[in-house]
């Protein structure tokens, strides 16, 4: 068994397949501005990953906090290749105030959906594998003629 799963990864790699985030790829993401302290959306942040993004277990979840500079990170990392396959950064703002900076791999379970549902998770401080809150409205454009 382990064998298969070696030569599986051997095989991807020859292929030049990537797995997880990259710099050049038209990946989801979203960034937003909570009303809450960085820690309290840290623990938001891991608790909607441990929950959502590890497909079938075989992800992880890693997190670190430097409060000397008031931020944190949340990775979710592929087996093998430990690439991540999701990432969000935070950054308090001040006492209440926190920035989120949400980007997935934008395949399987790590799409626009998972963005959606990160984003709802960190202002609601609530896990969901999903969200049912509408999206704000995309303003018409209008053509001049």
């Amino acid at each position: 068994m382990i064998r298969i799963a070696v030569a599986a990864v051997a095989v991807a790699g020859l292929a030049g397949c990537s797995t997880g985030i990259s710099s050049g790829g038209d990946m989801p993401s979203d960034r937003l501005t909570v009303q809450a302290d960085y820690r309290s959306t840290y623990q938001a942040v891991t608790a909607q990953a441990e929950r959502c993004l590890r497909g079938t277990g075989a992800y992880t979840v890693h997190g670190t906090v430097d409060d000397a500079t008031r931020s944190a990170l949340v990775r979710v990392e592929a087996p093998f290749t430990g690439d991540d396959v999701a990432r969000v950064k935070i950054t308090g703002q001040g006492e209440r105030q926190t920035e989120v900076d949400i980007l997935m791999w934008g395949r399987g379970i790590w799409n626009q959906g998972a963005v959606d549902a990160m984003r709802a998770a960190v202002i609601y401080q609530l896990p969901s594998c999903t969200t049912y809150m509408p999206k704000d409205p995309v303003p018409e454009q209008t053509t001049k003629k």
